[in-house]
């Protein structure tokens, strides 16, 4: 059997190496398994299902039975590469040159994980298997699409297992110019409204016999955009609503369409929630065809996370305190609340969750990839937090 390596970058390039294209795994998953394994903790498959969706591997490894509980969340699926040949070099081969690491997933999130794994094994060859807490591993295959069959199926099996965990760390890419500089605290919600106006084809020339559904959903958006939704607040920037898509599929310039579609995406803070939102749209529809007899407007909606926010408690001060020691930065790391939505949103409901990994550069971007420096320092931030959290001082 082939020796297992725990340097950070050398995992990185593992991991990195399996194409776990979402929803995939091709090896990513045993590749933990085995480094978990080795050094003592129990593992569990959690392959989950639901019609409709793809079926997808998740892995649970734990190690420590009594004692606080500290968890890492990671997901080792990764988006798509786009164009191969737009890339320096193949995106699955996680070529280094000049301390650089290229490839699909080493910044999201694949080095992250690497990096914490390593760190627990350097802790736990440094301090004994029996640490005196717990500490745990909750990885998915299922992040970056639906989200279905992974964490939030993961953390309810926990639950029904009896598994309490005090606090959670999500290895997302969070940093911003260095290594700990940044942690998120929370995020903003995200829901979609795929709207649908279906009105009454007819020749462009007799107008007064048609009715076209264009117009009215041009007016109907024009007014959703017109004004923000807020101004954000002291822990959220202001809500964001995109229109992503608009859709007609009509082919002939003389003929007045009979459906027309738009797609509304709202990225939105504390200030609203998904039922809110719900009935502001509403209310748009309502003001914009209350006179309108000749056409109808229905939606359906995709509401895949409330906002939340951690308030600054233990985890942290702690957190903060340990990137201060390791980068001898006097400054408290920002934050922050910003960017998309992750697995923190699952997590929250069952522990406090911070989330701290690799700046946040090249994420879904061709060409994606890490320093090794950066590889290095995040192993030392990881490490010096698991020597705090469990009073290894």
């Amino acid at each position: 059997m082939k020796k297992i390596d725990f340097d950070c970058v050398a995992l990185t390039q593992a991991l990195v190496q399996c194409p776990s294209v979402t929803p995939k795994d091709e090896g990513a998953l045993q590749i933990i398994e085995n480094h978990l394994t080795d050094i003592g903790f129990k593992c569990s498959r959690l392959p989950f299902s639901e019609e409709g969706y793809e079926d997808v591997d998740n892995l649970f490894s734990t190690i420590g039975k009594t004692g606080k509980h500290l968890a890492f969340a990671g997901h080792t699926d990764v988006v798509p590469v786009g164009n191969k040949d737009s890339w320096k070099y193949p995106p699955f081969s996680a070529t280094i040159i000049d301390g650089i690491l290229y490839g699909r997933g080493s910044e999201d999130m694949k080095g992250n994980i690497a990096c914490f794994i390593s760190a627990t094994n350097t802790f736990i060859k440094k301090y004994s298997p029996d640490f005196g807490g717990q500490l745990s591993f909750l990885i998915t295959g299922d992040e970056e699409k639906e989200a279905v069959n992974g964490t939030v199926k993961m953390m309810a099996w926990t639950k029904k297992n009896d598994i309490i965990f005090n606090h959670c760390i999500v290895g997302e890419p969070t940093s911003n110019k260095m290594i700990g500089d940044k942690i998120k605290i929370g995020r903003r919600g995200s829901i979609n409204f795929f709207i649908t106006v279906k009105g009454i084809q007819g020749h462009t020339a007799n107008s007064h016999l048609a009715e076209n559904p264009t117009h009215h959903l041009i007016n109907m958006l024009q007014n959703i955009i017109a004004k923000p939704l807020d101004d954000g607040n002291d822990n959220f920037l202001p809500s964001s609503i995109q229109i992503p898509t608009f859709d007609i599929g009509n082919p002939a310039a003389n003929v007045i369409p009979e459906v027309a579609k738009a797609t509304i995406n709202i990225r939105f803070n504390n200030i609203h929630s998904g039922e809110s939102l719900t009935k502001w749209l509403q209310g748009h529809i309502d003001k914009t065809f209350c006179n309108v007899s000749k056409a109808t407007c229905t939606f359906t909606t995709d509401h895949t996370g409330e906002s939340f926010l951690t308030k600054p408690v233990e985890l942290i001060n702690l957190v903060s305190n340990a990137i201060k020691e390791v980068t001898g930065k006097n400054s408290n790391p920002e934050l922050s609340t910003d960017g998309g939505t992750s697995d923190a949103r699952f997590i929250k409901d069952y522990c406090e969750v911070l989330e701290l990994g690799i700046t946040n550069k090249t994420l879904h971007q061709i060409n994606e990839c890490v320093s090794l420096s950066d590889l290095k320092d995040l192993h030392d931030i990881y490490l010096r937090i698991l020597e705090k959290y469990f009073n290894k001082n």
